[in-house]
């Protein structure tokens, strides 16, 4: 009997050393799968930064396309280019009433005219706030050249902007404020 129970005893240590070394490799495989699930979750994390940060380059690069591909996708008529045009030529001599009066009575009429009434009342809206600015300048004889400069670069602007309506496209003004969305 004392074989068997030595045999036993013998059998019961095997198994013991036996799970004791199976848990050590749980434990090392469960320490690994740990460590490939931060090393995973980490490399998620930049890649969904990374994502993020393509994401918004996209959208600033849809965004600051959209006025031409505006024109690009909807027809523009012959009407809505002349009417375009005369919003133009008058702003040249009233400033912002006729791209305010075009804006609030012909926008819903025409998505073009619509924006080039807002991107042609943001510019209006900015050259009077620079003609204010250069009359307060006209204390230290400064904004007498600075007010020339300004009624030189509306009128050229302006002629840039009725061209571009023209041919059925919208002009971005240079150093327009977006007062207007």
């Amino acid at each position: 009997m004392s074989d068997m129970k030595d045999k036993f005893e013998e059998v019961k240590d095997d198994v013991h050393e036996k799970a004791d070394n199976a848990k050590i490799k749980l434990d090392k495989t469960v320490e690994d799968v740990k460590e490939y699930a931060h090393d995973a979750g980490e490399e998620m994390k930049h890649t969904g930064e990374a994502a993020k940060e393509k994401f918004s380059e996209v959208k600033d690069q849809v965004k600051s396309g959209f006025d031409q591909t505006v024109s690009d996708v909807m027809e523009v008529t012959a009407d809505d280019k002349n009417k375009a045009v005369i919003m133009h030529v008058l702003a040249i001599f009233f400033s912002f009433i006729p791209s305010l009066i075009f804006y609030f009575a012909l926008a819903d009429t025409s998505e073009f005219l619509k924006e080039e009434a807002k991107n042609d009342l943001n510019f209006q809206i900015t050259l009077l706030i620079a003609y204010f600015v250069a009359g307060i300048l006209w204390i230290v004889l400064i904004g007498v050249f600075l007010t020339f400069a300004l009624g030189i670069c509306g009128l050229v602007f302006e002629i840039l902007a009725l061209v571009k309506a023209k041919d059925g496209e919208h002009y971005k003004f240079p150093f327009s404020l977006k007062l207007i969305k």
